[in-house]
C-alpha cells in the first residue's frame, strides 16, 4: 500500500456554505515547549486571513489560514535537527496542497490565496469562507527516536470538509524517516499483516470467515493489507488510514494499534526499539 496514501488533499470547489467546527487550539506566538525530554522544540505558527475579510472584518468572503509545526533546537547533532526540521515540513507540505506539492508555507498559502481569489473573481455572489488548518506535534520522544503527529483540515466550499491525519517517527541518530524495515526483521510483512488483521477484524467487529469487501471496505484484491502511515508511541506502533484509503468517506478513518511486546520476534535487535526484546 503506498505510503499513507498515498492520498492527497483534494480542494472541492462546489459552492456550499462553510459549517461550524471547533477551532484547532494553537498559541499565539511562538513557544517553547518544556515537556521535551530528549530534543527540545518549539511551536511554530502561522495565521494568516486572505480575501476581503482581512480588510472589513465581517467573516464573510475570507481564506483562514492556520498552521502550527514543531521545530527542534537542541537534543542531536546539528546535522539531525536540521535533516529532521526538513523532513517534518516536507511530510506536512506533501499532503497539503492545491495542484503539487509545495517546497514551503509561504508557496503553499500564495497558490491557495490565488484560486481563492479566482474564484470570488468569477463568481460575485460568492461568500463561502475557505479554511486551511495545519496541526503539528511531537508525540513520543525517546532516546533514539522521535513521533509527530500532524492533522491537516481543509474546507473549501465543498459538500463536506476534507482532513487528514499523518503519523510518523523520525531516527535521532541519522534524522531519517523510520520504516518498518528499519525497525523489524527481513521478512517481517506477511506475519505482521496475518496478526494486524486479526486486530483490525476485532475492533470492526468483522469475522474471521468474511470478506472484508462485504463489509465495505476496498483493500487490493481484498486482502487486508497495513500502509506506512505509522508512528512508534508508548511500546506500540499507531496505523491510521485517512477517509477514502480502505472504504468510503461514510466509514470515516481508522486507527490500529499494534501493541508491540506482542510482536517480540519481529522486532530488529539493532534498531530503535530492539531493547523491547530484552
Amino acid at each position: 500500500m503506498k505510503p499513507l496514501g498515498f492520498l492527497s488533499i483534494l480542494l472541492l470547489l462546489t459552492a456550499c456554505e462553510f459549517g461550524k467546527k471547533e477551532s484547532v487550539t494553537t498559541p499565539e506566538v511562538v513557544q517553547a515547549i518544556p515537556k521535551a525530554t530528549f530534543v527540545n522544540y518549539e511551536l511554530n505558527k502561522i495565521s494568516e486571513k486572505k480575501g476581503p475579510c482581512a480588510a472589513d472584518g465581517k467573516g464573510e468572503k475570507c481564506l483562514s489560514i492556520e498552521i502550527q509545526y514543531p521545530t527542534l533546537d537542541s537534543g542531536a547533532s546539528a546535522t539531525v535537527l536540521d535533516s529532521i526540521n526538513r523532513q517534518i515540513q516536507h511530510d506536512i507540505l506533501n499532503y497539503a496542497f492545491i495542484s503539487e506539492p509545495k517546497d514551503d508555507f509561504k508557496l503553499l498559502i500564495e497558490e491557495m490565496s490565488l484560486e481563492y481569489e479566482k474564484i470570488l473573481d468569477e463568481n460575485k455572489d460568492y461568500k463561502t469562507g475557505w479554511l486551511l488548518e495545519i496541526s503539528s506535534d511531537i508525540i513520543h520522544q525517546d532516546s533514539s527516536f522521535i513521533s509527530t503527529a500532524t492533522t491537516i483540515f481543509t474546507f473549501t466550499g465543498g459538500a463536506h470538509p476534507n482532513s487528514m491525519q499523518v503519523y510518523r517517527s523520525y531516527d535521532l541518530t541519522t534524522g531519517k524517516v523510520l520504516e518498518l524495515g528499519d525497525i523489524l526483521v527481513e521478512g517481517y510483512e506477511e506475519e505482521l499483516n496475518k496478526l494486524a488483521e486479526i486486530e483490525f477484524r476485532m475492533d470492526k467487529k468483522i469475522p474471521p470467515s468474511e470478506p472484508l469487501d462485504e463489509q465495505g471496505y476496498f483493500f487490493e484484491d481484498g486482502q487486508f493489507q497495513l500502509n506506512t502511515n505509522f508512528a512508534i508511541m508508548n511500546k506500540s506502533l499507531l496505523f491510521y488510514y485517512n477517509a477514502y484509503e480502505i472504504g468510503p468517506y461514510s466509514m470515516g478513518p481508522t486507527e490500529l494499534e499494534l501493541k508491540l511486546t506482542d510482536y517480540v520476534d519481529l522486532i530488529k535487535p539493532s534498531g530503535v526499539i530492539g531493547d523491547l526484546k530484552n
